[in-house]
């Protein structure tokens, strides 16, 4: 008797064609679909947001490496430093010596403030310059600047520069070299201010010492005596990851009333479903059946869709994600998301976790579902 209630609730009454069951149809296709969809909107959601997150984690590192090691003294670092340094860190690290000057571009009529970037050598230069490379090549004998830039300037590839370094009001030095690439790393303030060089095409401009080095590798700061000052470069972005963060969370609570939104209309479903089979229930409730099989047939009713919906939705999902990463259908503006793209974070793990979150959520709210609507029919 059981077995046969239990295939009535599960097969016959899901997804089955009759008159008598049509409206019952058209409202479990209607809770599929928003159910499926909202499981879709979570998956997109969740890897785009940890795209974003993911692809300015990137970007800052690849243009900044991920420490920036200085005189603890505020002074200069020297070639000393150096070799210092590298008995520390592992074999075959790279560690870049940079100096940084602000001056002047002028190209004709057009000028502008920019930030020079000076490394010692390009094939030792910790920042990923050729990933976010547009137009030319890098090299020791000249210089790349950011897109924006070189739109203000008015300048391309194969020009040349007027920089001009100015102090108390006075012209120190003036020096013309070439332009050799333009890049864009989709940051703003890069774009429009920096630019890189070998420290040879700025020698009227910065001394033979280094503001600061910058490695990738990983060392413990007590093996420095105290002499030097080490920053992750995601301390020295702050206020940027905070920002990250600010906007992490509520995204995180959007999905989480999503998940909600596709459990109440589960139940919703219920309820109707109940409301429908009323006579039925009470048929079976008179057969013998008691309060506790009737609540695990409709709870397992419940598992039933959330399991076909999480299946169609997972998988969705995951094309949908798949197809934007290898094509790139979606093109965000410039310069307001630090990529032209949708970043993108594919997760399969995913369902690991939100699959049986899901489940934590029905259950729970399954017991009020109980008390409230079965006993409202006196089951």
């Amino acid at each position: 008797m059981n077995i046969q209630i239990l295939k009535k609730f599960l097969s016959a009454n899901v997804f089955s064609i009759n008159n008598k069951s049509r409206t019952n149809l058209y409202l479990n296709s209607f809770s599929f679909i928003i159910t499926s969809l909202s499981i879709i909107f979570v998956v997109l959601i969740l890897s785009v947001n940890e795209g974003f997150k993911k692809t300015v984690n990137n970007v800052i590192v690849d243009l900044n490496g991920q420490y920036k090691i200085l005189n603890k003294l505020n002074g200069y670092l020297t070639d000393d430093d150096e070799s210092i340094l590298l008995s520390i860190l592992p074999e075959n690290s790279i560690l870049s010596k940079v100096s940084t000057k602000d001056l002047i571009a002028k190209n004709k009529s057009f000028s502008e403030p920019v930030n020079v970037i000076a490394f010692s050598n390009s094939n030792d230069f910790i920042h990923d310059l050729q990933g976010i490379l547009l137009e030319g090549s890098i090299s020791d004998s000249d210089i790349i600047i950011g897109k924006i830039l070189s739109e203000k300037l008015n300048v391309s590839v194969g020009s040349t520069l007027t920089l001009i370094n100015i102090e108390s009001n006075n012209i120190e030095n003036i020096e013309l070299i070439k332009v050799g690439g333009i890049f864009k790393s989709n940051i703003p303030a890069y774009d429009t201010y920096r630019i890189y060089g070998n420290r040879a095409l700025f020698k009227n401009f910065i001394n033979e010492n280094y503001d600061y080095f910058l490695t990738n590798e990983d060392f413990k700061s007590s093996l420095l005596n105290n002499k030097y000052l080490i920053k992750n470069i995601f301390q020295i972005n702050d206020d940027l990851f905070k920002w990250l963060n600010a906007y992490d969370f509520p995204i995180k609570m959007l999905v989480f009333f999503i998940m909600l939104i596709c459990i109440f209309n589960i139940l919703q479903n219920n309820l109707l479903y109940i409301s429908y089979y009323k006579n039925d229930f009470f048929i079976l409730k008179t057969l013998g059946l008691n309060n506790i099989y009737i609540y695990f047939i409709i709870l397992l009713r419940s598992f039933f869709v959330l399991f076909l919906s999480s299946i169609v939705g997972f998988s969705f999902a995951y094309i949908l994600l798949n197809i934007e990463q290898k094509i790139n259908l979606i093109n965000l503006p410039d310069y307001v998301y630090f990529t032209n793209s949708i970043p993108i974070h594919i997760d399969y793990m995913l369902p690991v976790y939100i699959f049986p979150l899901l489940l934590i959520i029905m259950s729970i709210i399954s017991l009020y579902f109980y008390n409230s609507f079965i006993k409202k029919y006196e089951f």
